[in-house]
């Protein structure tokens, strides 16, 4: 892969519309590119200008979603932000932010009640994880 070549390439960096590599091969259902990219240390819960990441772009089932959340090894990059990725409430003093430590989404409290250990990532006490990486984890992908 290009990263192999060249370390120093910018694999996360956005196209003018904010899409990075992985939201592109997502939206094209590209599974192995998606994994490859994940591999190399992108950030899953980057979202583009018009507030599209994995977690909310259309899809007929989230299968691939699901997929690549069951298939992360390491934690990975946290996404920055000013609002919640799932209910998109604004970070204030009294809203603080939080991230799941299973994909690394921004989400308030609200979006993110679950806790529980990360076995694969050999966090054995319960962490803050969003309701969708909660799913993966205790019922796996095979949906």
């Amino acid at each position: 892969m290009f990263v192999n070549h060249d370390p120093e390439y910018p694999i996360d960096a956005p196209d003018f519309n904010g899409n990075t590599l992985l939201l592109l091969a997502y939206m094209h259902g590209n599974a192995e590119l998606c994994k490859a990219l994940l591999r190399c240390g992108v950030c899953l819960a980057t979202t583009n200008n018009y507030g599209v990441s994995v977690f909310n772009y259309e899809t007929p089932t989230k299968q691939l979603l699901f997929s690549l959340l069951d298939s992360l090894e390491s934690e990975p990059k946290w996404a920055e932000g000013d609002v919640c990725s799932e209910c998109g409430a604004k970070f204030t003093l009294t809203m603080r932010k939080h991230h799941c430590r299973h994909c690394g989404r921004l989400v308030c409290a609200r979006c993110s009640e679950q806790t529980m250990p990360i076995l694969k990532y050999d966090l054995q006490k319960a962490v803050r994880v969003c309701q969708i990486c909660s799913d993966v984890l205790t019922m796996g992908h095979g949906r």
